[in-house]
């Protein structure tokens, strides 16, 4: 092998390591990996030249196969209850739905050692006051197995949690004793540490407000910033300022950088506390992965100046891919893995040639360009992977990154002095107000920038085409090929042109209703052409608002069929996400019937913004491109005030050319005779409850298929016993996100996004 190949072995390295994960995240077994390794190692030893280089690459492909499919299908306990053990290693966070969760470290589950730390859940009024991090906890729960989406494009809790080294989750607290560990837990310590600093940082002058930015920006520790405010920087482009990243341990290194010059250190010692306290950082931050990202490359680069054999960043990059990959292959697959490396990689190649377009001869404005390059730089290469998440662009990005970096350069100084001297009474006053009025002073200017009309773009989710696009322009801006201008401006045009018309929606010709995976709660689509009706919107769990988003879907309307907060509350979602909604349908008397305050208030806010409301009652009729809905349920001036909702849910009957679909919603079993007419396919009531569906209402309606809208397996095997003997039964708990096609000319047909066990092993 040549010094050349040699030289730029590392990139493709990098890249077929990747390649091969996400093959053996797919993969079956670990013996195709482990074959392959074998082999390639030997052409690693036997081959010469270009051969040795091939063979190294098969070799990195292999390995990541073997080192992802371990990765990705990890060994895991039997599912069941046990006396847990373990020490708090994360904040403990209290929802509003009363769910109090953490992380454990040190789990034994009676007695016998887990392998990795395990996400701990149980419900609660509140959290016991000594329930705090670096506490060890004992207590009779049960483990079950994280799962993966059960919608298209859903959230992957499953990987997410194997990212963060979390194998297994367990649930419940009986029994629960809560003590000092009598053993030395790091992970255990370094919580309890940052929650220690979080409580100081909260309590200083600087005000409780600044003191949550402080703990996010210094400490990683987001659980105390606001939904809304996170939401403002997000749409402004610049949410990574409060996520502790390669930026926040840049501004360390730099301050560290000055301090070691102004005290003559030599070199070696500069390295050697390099290292220690970028060590200390990574744990104080709980061992977040960008944090341990950045510190890698940021001990590379001192490493190579001080050796003085510097090396290009994609080389460093690539490097430090090698090892964070190797070390946890499952970063791979994770938005935080792809939108670091991808914003380094827009600096090496695309800011150098943004950099030389312009020269300018005075140095403050040629610092000024050289910044603007580098900050779009940065945004172009995050472009695709942050088009995939989030389905926007963020139009004062650009604009704003380079003042907001600079200005949170200063603030995060301002943070690390104030923690500093806050044993000092006299000094941190002074430095914790400056601090304060500093945050202030952001806050503001992004709560009003952040609820400017039109400063995101919504684009649907990008494809291949996307893809294609986006490397022509990669090509047409990368410093590292001597194009001439013309072909770099076609390269860009070329590129540009194809990935804005692969993000523009096409046309939708056919008719499908989707019935959404989101536990016992209800949330539906029926798409039919260009018509986007909601058949109720589930809780505030995002699972409806991210299928429309990706897809830059617009409701027609949204039919509720009763107030309950899980089929109602994922309106919250949809309006977070900027997806307007114009018109609800409510039945006859549903704001009269016992309704919780915080629905009323979720209605009034979507009043104040312009919503329509309309009300449904037995008789009226809503026409579709395809078919018209029928309301069935409840008749005009029969429902009572204060009533139970379930009583007055909206019972529909949809007609889709020759297909006819019956929606009940939560309807008592005392009323559902009212509606019992034939019908093709039936959405169960109430999630299948004992209290609804007779078997002489199912007989009635005699569907074909019915669909299953539930959290919980069994209750599928209990209302199968229910069913005629020839009506199929397709539900979310076994099928995740059931989608029923209605072609044109021919019978309807369901399926189902996991693969399920055939209807003939369900019966028995």
């Amino acid at each position: 092998m040549t010094a050349a190949q040699r030289g730029w072995l590392l990139p493709p390295l990098a890249l077929f390591l990747a390649a091969g994960i996400l093959l053996g995240r797919a993969a079956g077994s670990w013996l195709y990996g482990a074959l392959g390794c074998v082999l390639a190692l030997a052409g690693c030893l036997m081959l010469r030249g270009m051969g040795r280089f091939c063979a190294c690459l098969a070799l990195a492909l292999c390995l990541g196969c073997l080192r992802g499919y371990f990765a990705f299908h990890p060994s895991l306990p039997e599912e069941g209850g046990y006396r847990i053990t373990g020490v708090v290693c994360a904040e403990v966070e209290s929802r509003s739905s009363g769910q109090i969760r953490t992380v454990l470290t040190h789990v034994e589950l009676d007695g016998v050692p887990l392998a990795g730390n395990a996400y701990w859940t149980f419900y609660a009024d509140a959290a016991p006051a000594d329930l705090l991090p670096g506490r060890f906890v004992s207590f009779l729960g049960s483990v079950y197995h994280p799962s993966g989406p059960s919608n298209p494009d859903g959230y992957d809790f499953r990987e997410e949690l194997l990212r963060q080294g979390i194998r297994t989750g367990v649930y419940g607290s009986r029994d629960l004793a809560v003590d000092k560990p009598g053993f030395f837990s790091l992970m255990g310590a370094a919580a309890a540490l940052r929650h220690r600093l979080t409580e100081a940082l909260t309590a200083s002058p600087m005000g409780p407000e600044a003191g949550a930015y402080a703990a996010a920006m210094l400490l990683g520790n987001r659980s105390l910033v606001p939904r809304e405010d996170r939401t403002a920087f997000s749409r402004l482009g610049i949410a990574h300022i409060l996520s502790v990243s390669g930026f926040h341990t840049g501004v360390l290194i730099g301050f560290l950088a000055l301090l070691f010059r102004l005290l003559r250190m030599p070199q070696w010692l500069r390295m050697v506390l390099y290292a220690l306290f970028l060590s200390l950082y990574v744990l104080l931050c709980g061992s977040a992965q960008p944090v341990i990202r950045a510190s890698l490359l940021l001990l590379l680069m001192q490493g190579g100046r001080i050796l003085q054999r510097p090396r290009s960043l994609v080389h460093l990059l690539s490097a430090v891919f090698l090892v964070m990959l190797l070390f946890s292959p499952v970063q791979l697959t994770g938005l935080s893995f792809q939108l670091s490396f991808s914003a380094v990689l827009g600096l090496a190649l695309i800011t150098p040639f943004l950099s030389s377009l312009r020269k300018p001869e005075n140095a403050l404005r040629r610092r000024l360009w050289d910044s603007l390059s580098a900050g779009a730089g940065a945004q172009i290469g995050i472009l695709l992977p942050e088009l995939y998440a989030f389905q926007e662009l963020p139009l004062l990005a650009l604009v704003l990154n380079i003042p907001m970096l600079a200005f949170s350069a200063l603030l995060i100084g301002f943070y690390w002095a104030a923690l500093a001297v806050l044993p000092l009474p006299g000094i941190s006053g002074l430095v914790c107000r400056a601090a304060g009025l500093l945050t202030d002073l952001m806050l503001s200017a992004v709560r009003f920038l952040g609820q400017l009309p039109g400063i995101t773009l919504w684009t649907k989710a990008p494809n291949l085409l996307s893809a294609a696009g986006f490397l022509l322009l990669l090509a047409g801006l990368c410093a590292l090929f001597r194009w001439k201008s013309r072909t770099r401006g076609i390269l860009c045009a070329s590129g540009t042109l194809l990935l804005t018309l692969s993000l523009i929606p096409l046309p939708h010709l056919t008719t499908e209703y989707l019935q959404f995976s989101v536990g016992d709660a209800d949330a539906a689509l029926l798409w039919d052409r260009d018509t986007v009706l909601v058949m109720d919107a589930g809780y505030e769990d995002g699972v409806l608002s991210d299928y429309l988003h990706r897809r830059r879907l617009t409701p027609t309307a949204v039919v509720l069929t009763h107030l309950h907060a899980d089929h109602v509350m994922g309106l919250r979602s949809l309006r977070e996400d900027g997806i307007p909604v114009s018109v609800v349908y409510l039945p006859e008397g549903a704001e009269a019937a016992a309704v919780h305050p915080d629905v009323l208030q979720l209605l009034a806010d979507l009043r104040s913004e312009g919503t329509e409301f309309r009300t449904l009652s037995a008789g009226d009729r809503i026409p579709l491109p395809s078919g018209e809905m029928q309301v069935l349920w409840p008749e005009k001036g029969r429902v009572r005030p204060g009533q139970e909702a379930n009583e007055s849910s909206l019972v529909t009957l949809l007609r889709i050319r020759e297909t006819s679909l019956l929606q009940t919603g939560d309807l008592d079993g005392r009323y559902e005779m009212y509606s019992a007419v034939p019908a093709n396919l039936l959405k169960v009531a109430h999630h299948g409850s004992s209290h609804s569906s007779s078997e002489a209402y199912l007989a009635s309606v005699h569907p074909q298929a019915a669909l299953l809208s539930c959290g919980d397996s069994d209750r599928h095997l209990m209302f199968r016993e229910r069913l005629p003997e020839d009506t199929v039964l397709f539900s979310t708990a076994a099928g995740g996100m059931l989608t029923v096609h209605f072609p044109e000319n021919r019978s309807f047909s369901v399926e189902t996004f996991l693969p399920v066990p055939s209807e003939e092993s369900w019966r028995q």
